[in-house]
């Protein structure tokens, strides 16, 4: 049987070759897989019949996947539709690495539906599979103090108290999408995000 997987859009985890390196998957074990993903790192550590990976990511788009993965390698791949921060639960023996490729793939900054990009003018979304509230309600619900202590904080803004104006200004009109937003920031910094 064939290693690899015939998905329907490759994608090409990046480092690949020197991640190999470090953790050689060669010598057969255990390996921790805490941001599955598309399953690059998955796939090539399982090209050896001895490894094992258990996996982790909270994109539920991750979930069909992890499926061709187990209908593929059996019980040598095992998926949790969990955070990574449960790897403290997991009971393994012979655990060789823990990887964690942290960071958004373009598969999800494309998908227009996730809303994590500003080159697209859907709806505000940024959930991953776990958020009980997405970006929307954020940016369309929250007072201002709110607004203001997470454009400071999280985003290191120093116009945090008139973006949130803005915000609150507009919103008052109308629910904020994605282009609402970029053009209230544009506005405020005098950038083009946008195109």
């Amino acid at each position: 049987m064939s290693a690899t997987i015939n998905l329907e859009k490759k994608h090409f985890p990046v480092l690949l070759d020197e991640l190999i390196k470090i953790i050689s998957p060669r010598y057969s074990g255990t390996f921790l897989d805490c941001t599955f993903g598309q399953g690059g790192y998955t796939e090539k550590i399982l090209e050896n019949p001895n490894n094992r990976v258990i996996a982790f990511d909270r994109d539920i788009n991750a979930i069909n996947l992890s499926k061709k993965f187990k209908r593929h390698f059996k019980d040598r791949f095992e998926f949790n539709h969990k955070k990574f921060s449960e790897i403290k639960n997991i009971e393994s023996n012979n655990i060789k690495a823990i990887i964690f490729d942290l960071g958004y793939s373009t598969d999800q900054i494309f998908d227009d539906k996730k809303g994590l990009s500003f080159n697209f003018k859907g709806k505000l979304n940024m959930q991953m599979g776990f958020n009980s509230f997405s970006a929307h309600e954020v940016v369309n619900k929250l007072d201002k103090e709110e607004l203001t202590k997470i454009f400071k904080y999280f985003g290191d803004e120093k116009d945090a108290r008139k973006i949130s104006n803005r915000i609150l200004k507009k919103r008052s009109q109308k629910s904020i999408s994605t282009k609402d937003l970029v053009e209230i920031i544009n506005k405020e910094k005098k950038i083009i995000i946008l195109k």
